[in-house]
């Protein structure tokens, strides 16, 4: 490729960032270990980052935007197994090797292995079971994903059709997928790398169904890799991103394993086909609920390297004028630009707050699991890990997807990192549960907790508040002031959803008193029921935020700056929700007014911190993954160098000149014709 001298002026920092750096309120490095869990675990990441970044193999991202898909893919294994040795190598917890797969944006091959596969066995196993697979698994003898979505059915798990039969004679399982509905397609890791999976599988003995069971088994051999007798698997295809993941496809056809294989914690078959249950069979849904969990912190990480992009880059951009007489100013000064981003921003955070939360609280479940044997918690973690997945992948999507046209056309470039982001989220919104099917599952759960209500019983947890009656509710918004006070803007949140469960509720009851089955009813409020499921949702993001910020034990100017995110955060979802808010007289039109005008407020309080407040990220460039939200602002060199890579410009004329352009413009391709 020609190349031309360039002025590199990247010794310091771009000038304009610069200043809006030194502009800062508060304390960056107080946010920083807030976001860490502490000044050791903010010291434990650079660490990593020292140790990963120096490395060639996690260095240059944009670089792979020129890559083909096999080179992905053979790329991402290549990271997963230099990974999983630095692992071993340095004895990382699983806390630990958490924040290094965040550093890394989780891109990297065989995550499945630790992330589903490795907590299958430890929470459906026996102990025999986990002293015979888990020493193996984590020290990589065998390699494994998990099993379970198939190509017709999902989220609906009554509905799988893989089966196991239990044949008495052998002792053994015979495993069959015997439609192509039925065949598994989705796993990550499934296609070529994995040599075990953990199946679920319909467990069908003398005829009888017994529902869904896990099951151990081998899917390739250990000497060659080569797929064992009567199992067809492989690569599903190109996807719109997360192309180096190998998600794949698995048939199985009479393929035998041992009695032993199926996984026994909570349920067993005896050698003479004697079907037992020791424990609750909603045990099993355990790791989905973890793998949900974990989904609204991806989408909080998603989010925050698009909103640290653009809210960077928009202080970088110059573009048109404001005073004829002025220069160009910075697009960040613009209040529609602070409209479009500041939001996204107060989300993030408010992401984040929630997700730190619902992790502290599924853990609280897993440790009255262990310890105590006791399911009281499931329903409520269930039911809000469905919900938050939920909520948080349209709020990232929604966000990502105003950051990226906030960057105008350069924001269209994959080097931008946005449409990778973009990616990401929308395979957040379906995997795990499609947008609706889970917000549904939320709303199935309000109802019974409404239910409870209606018969004098009091309900507790995320539900409390169903426990007032909205009617009487009297908004206590007075003056502008009080539109930022959170003990008012909370008991705002309460009442919306409170209102409408309860008018659904009511819609539903009416419908079934009247002979309207059931199932009728339901479909006719589904669009109600998942509106039902959002507010709930959106009420439980308000009410962690404003709990952390509330106690807080910082500086008042940090206290300070996240509270002015919280309040936006709650306006601004206010102002997207009006009809709601004032249907349920939550809001009155003149309280709506004055909302409206401290939202506009807010962005000018936060204007000062915009920059500072992702730069408390603190995102190593190649974690950020963006040439338009460098630390150091010199966007439009990075963008020409990045030119450098492309395979197109390796040579200055394309072949296709000599095969095509060269013969239509001498007249010869015409003359063909």
């Amino acid at each position: 490729m020609a190349t031309t001298t360039t002025d590199d002026s990247r010794k310091e920092n771009n000038h304009d960032l610069t200043r809006e750096r030194s502009n800062a309120s508060f304390n960056i490095n107080e946010i920083t270990e807030i976001i860490d869990g502490g000044v050791e675990k903010t010291k434990f990441r650079k660490e990593m980052e020292k140790l990963l970044f120096d490395d060639p193999m996690f260095k240059d991202f944009y670089k792979t935007f020129f890559k083909t898909r096999s080179e992905l893919y053979e790329e991402s294994i290549a990271r997963g197994v230099k990974l999983f040795s630095l692992r071993q190598k340095y004895k990382w917890t699983d806390e630990q090797f958490e924040v290094v797969e965040d550093l890394v944006n989780h891109l990297f091959g065989m995550s499945l292995h630790f992330t589903m596969f490795i907590p299958s066995l430890e929470r459906l196993a026996t102990e025999t079971q986990k002293a015979k697979w888990l020493p193996l698994a984590t020290n990589f003898k065998i390699l494994g994903t998990y099993a379970q979505t198939e190509m017709g059915h999902g989220t609906y798990l009554q509905g799988l059709e893989t089966t196991a039969t239990y044949d008495p004679v052998t002792e053994e399982f015979i495993l069959n997928t015997p439609h192509k509905s039925s065949m598994k397609w989705w796993p990550g890791s499934l296609g070529k790398s994995s040599t075990h999976a953990v199946v679920q599988a319909v467990l069908i003995i003398n005829g009888k169904n017994y529902g869904m069971h896990p099951f151990m088994l081998q899917l390739r051999s250990l000497d060659n890799h080569m797929p064992l007798p009567g199992i067809e698997v492989g690569d599903i295809g190109p996807k719109m991103t997360l192309n180096y993941n190998d998600n794949g496809f698995l048939l199985l056809k009479n393929v035998r394993i041992p009695r032993q294989h199926m996984l026994m914690k909570h349920a067993q078959v005896s050698s003479d086909g004697k079907y037992t249950s020791s424990g609750p069979n909603k045990a099993i849904y355990a790791t989905m609920v973890l793998v949900r969990v974990k989904m609204t912190k991806w989408v909080h990480d998603a989010l925050r390297q698009a909103i640290t992009t653009a809210i960077r880059y928009s202080a970088v951009r110059h573009q048109s004028k404001m005073d004829d007489s002025g220069p160009e100013p910075q697009i960040i000064d613009y209040q529609t630009q602070q409209y479009k981003l500041f939001p996204v921003l107060a989300d993030t955070y408010a992401l984040f707050f929630m997700s730190r939360n619902l992790r502290r609280q599924y853990n609280r479940m897993m440790e009255e699991i262990r310890n105590k044997g006791s399911y009281k918690m499931l329903a409520e973690i269930h039911s809000i890990s469905c919900g938050l997945k939920g909520l948080s992948s349209k709020i990232g999507i929604d966000g990502a997807s105003i950051c990226r046209t906030a960057c105008g056309g350069h924001g269209y470039l994959m080097v931008a990192g946005i449409s990778e982001v973009l990616g990401l989220l929308h395979s957040v919104v379906t995997a795990e549960g499609e947008y609706t099917i889970v917000l549904l599952q939320t709303a199935r759960y309000l109802m019974k907790q409404i239910a409870r209500v209606s018969v004098g019983e009091v309900v507790t947890e995320s539900c409390e508040y169903l426990n007032v009656d909205p009617q009487s509710f009297s908004c206590p918004l007075q003056t502008l002031a009080d539109c930022f006070n959170l003990t008012f803007l909370c008991d705002i949140f309460r009442n919306r959803a409170n209102s409408l469960i309860r008018s659904v509720a009511s819609r539903l009851q009416i419908a079934i008193e009247s002979g309207t089955p059931q199932h009728i009813a339901m479909n006719n409020n589904l669009q109600s029921l998942v509106r039902v499921a959002e507010a709930h949702c959106e009420t439980i993001m308000v009410l962690d935020f404003t709990a952390a910020v509330t106690s807080l034990r910082t500086s008042p100017e940090t206290i300070k700056v996240l509270t002015s995110l919280c309040q936006l955060h709650a306006l601004h979802t206010i102002v997207k929700n009006a009809g709601d808010f004032m249907e349920t007289e939550s809001v009155g039109l003149e309280q709506m007014k004055m909302i409206r005008e401290q939202e506009l407020k807010l962005l000018e309080i936060i204007r000062p911190n915009a920059v500072a407040l992702v730069d408390a990220f603190d995102l190593h460039d190649d974690s950020l993954g963006s040439l338009l939200g460098v630390y150091d602002g010199h966007v439009y060199e990075r963008l020409y160098e990045s030119t450098k890579y492309n395979p197109m410009n390796q040579k200055e004329v394309h072949p296709s000149y000599y095969k095509y352009l060269k013969p239509l413009m001498s007249g010869e391709m015409i003359s063909k014709l």
